[in-house]
């Protein structure tokens, strides 16, 4: 199924709860509304914001679908800010109080004429009342009569409806102007258009021309972005124009970019962000209990600990589904059909940086799968990581906008497909542990995830004293090593990891002979002083794991490899171990 078609029917699903505007329509941020009675008399100008907040905010209602205007005058029909509604606009000329006062701009009152105009045009042949009574306000209206009625100063510039004094719908309440069952067919009252083949959805109609903005993309533009787009002689071809270079019908257009703007509104709880990538989800349910599909993609990493006990009842529900088990995860229906949808910003369009659809099952499969690549002791993870969470380890100072562009998808696209995980990742984490030298267990379980998905020998959980690794072997040495120079001179303000890490883990058969001659200074004074123990101990693992290691040492690392020096440093510095009897209580707690 393609991203249109999937979009398409879950319009169909939503529009029924509401959730989506009806076709012709769209969700728009309107913040007054316009009373006027059947003569076409203005009564109120009243507030329709949420005050819930620190401040006002619009409410989203559902109108007549909104004209795309960049510098040009079109007016909306039904509904629009003051400047085309009553011909006023905010002005601070009031020099005295620097208050703002209803004024007009250059272009004030071209605006108001092509509102009025487009109305009158619309409205001619009329007969309802509440259709009359907006042709009698906007043919008699003045935008002086703004300050004359008294009218609050706070709607100018705001999106304004309209409603009749009293009217009603079917449930008893107040409706507004826009919402009268005359006023549906103005809006489809459209000229015949050429119909062709619809590429969505293999049916004739007429084809969508210019195709509906998409608000809500991380970084894309405010106004919204399209996600098909042609406006270029080098995009075009055949001698068609825009919308005919890929056939899509008029309702499919609306379609789809009303159930994407409606996943994408503020609010809801079916978008987040990973990296430079904003993406949607949506399950095709007979039940709402798949709601939170959203967690057991991204965990609970980072949940506090109040919420664990239901993180760890998620991911064994999740691992039920995977291994088959779907008796022990009644919630969950294993053949509910899953979409999501990663956008980024590209000027004014927007990219496609992945795209999934599958059932629940394959989808608990792949994560749990991801779950245990990322399995290390110890952990690096409170809980469940969270795929977005390990972006963070690429980043300078750990920032969203520091994350390498283009990974976000790419570390998507590999988990919700079962595919191997990109290199660049582990090439990010290991840039960062050069610079930063911060060798924690997430940015060494990412290293681990991206071997063990792509090569044969895999780096194991915990640690493990069989490896014959050359790589995995030169990471415990070189963690033995600054464990004995921190124990020689406990003092000491930086170690060698500190200067020779990102070296070592590169060129190790330049720097582990120096490394190793030191040691022998370190270990000798060790063993002749108060923690002699703790001397013998080091000297012991030391020759074990040197013994493992061939004559001529790596010349150089491949990435994989030096992934693998992470994690073995990492194994061998922060696994606890029995010790010898031998050793004083301050050198156990010391080794």
């Amino acid at each position: 199924m393609t991203i249109l078609s999937a979009l398409t029917q879950l319009y169909e699903r939503i529009k029924e709860t509401g959730e989506a505007p009806k076709p012709g329509f769209s969700a728009e941020k309107i913040s007054f509304e316009l009373l006027i009675d059947k003569k076409g008399k203005p009564l109120a100008l009243s507030s329709l914001q949420n005050l819930s907040g620190k401040k006002p905010a619009p409410r989203i209602m559902s109108v007549p679908e909104a004209v795309k205007r960049s510098s040009g005058i079109k007016p909306n029909l039904f509904w629009d800010k003051t400047a085309y509604v009553l011909g006023v606009i905010a002005t601070d000329t009031d020099t005295e109080t620097s208050s703002i006062v209803a004024g007009q701009g250059k272009r004030t009152l071209d605006e108001h004429a092509a509102f009025l105009s487009a109305h009158c045009k619309l409205l001619s042949g009329a007969k309802d009342e509440g259709l009359l009574a907006l042709l009698a306000f906007l043919q008699n209206w003045q935008p002086a009569q703004f300050d004359a009625l008294g009218f609050p100063v706070e709607a100018l510039d705001e999106n304004i409806v309209f409603r009749l004094d009293g009217d009603k719908g079917a449930d008893g309440t107040f409706r507004f102007l826009h919402d009268r069952p005359a006023v549906l067919p103005l809006l489809q009252a459209t000229e015949p258009e050429e119909t062709a083949l619809c590429l969505a959805t293999g049916q004739e109609g007429p084809i969508a021309r210019l195709h509906p903005s998409i608000k809500g993309v991380m970084g894309a533009q405010r106004l919204g972005a399209a996600l098909v787009s042609f406006n270029r002689e080098p995009y075009e071809s055949l001698g068609k124009s825009q919308g005919q270079n890929a056939p899509v019908s008029e309702y499919v257009a609306f379609a789809y970019g009303a159930a994407l703007n409606a996943l994408l509104a503020k609010g809801s709880t079916r978008n987040m962000r990973v990296g430079d990538t904003t993406m949607v989800f949506w399950a095709q349910a007979k039940t709402s209990q798949i709601a939170n599909v959203t967690e057991m993609l991204m965990g609970q990493a980072l949940s506090p600990p109040s919420e664990q006990d239901e993180s760890n009842k998620l991911r064994a529900s999740v691992q039920c589904i995977a291994e088959g088990r779907y008796a022990q995860a009644p919630e969950f229906d294993p053949d509910t059909k899953v979409f999501m949808l990663g956008l980024a910003p590209n000027a004014a369009r927007l990219s496609v940086r992945f795209w999934y659809q599958g059932s629940l099952g394959e989808f608990a499969e792949h994560i749990a799968r991801f779950w245990q690549n990322l399995a290390l002791e110890p952990s690096g993870f409170k809980g469940a990581p969270a795929a977005w969470a390990l972006l963070y380890e690429t980043a300078l100072q750990r920032k969203a906008e520091n994350i390498p562009p283009l990974l976000g998808g790419q570390l998507m696209r590999a988990v919700l497909a079962g595919k191997p995980l990109p290199r660049t990742l582990m090439a990010a984490v290991i840039a960062r542990i050069r610079a930063d030298g911060d060798v924690n267990g997430r940015r060494v379980a990412i290293c681990k995830a991206v071997v063990n998905r792509t090569t044969q020998e895999e780096i194991p959980v915990s640690l493990d004293h069989e490896s014959t690794n050359s790589a995995y072997r030169l990471g415990r040495l070189f963690a033995l090593l600054e464990k004995a120079q921190s124990a020689a001179l406990p003092r000491l303000n930086a170690t060698i990891k500190d200067r020779y890490f990102a070296a070592a883990s590169a060129t190790p058969a330049r720097v582990f002979p120096l490394l190793i001659r030191n040691v022998n200074h370190h270990l000798a004074s060790l063993k002749k002083g108060v923690s002699g123990g703790m001397g013998h101990w080091l000297e012991k693992e030391i020759g074990e794991v040197w013994l493992g290691l061939e004559a001529d040492l790596p010349r150089s690392l491949l990435l994989e490899d030096q992934g693998r020096f992470c994690a073995g440093y990492y194994h061998q510095r922060w696994t606890k171990t029995e010790k010898p009897a031998t050793l004083s209580e301050k050198e156990v707690e010391d080794a």
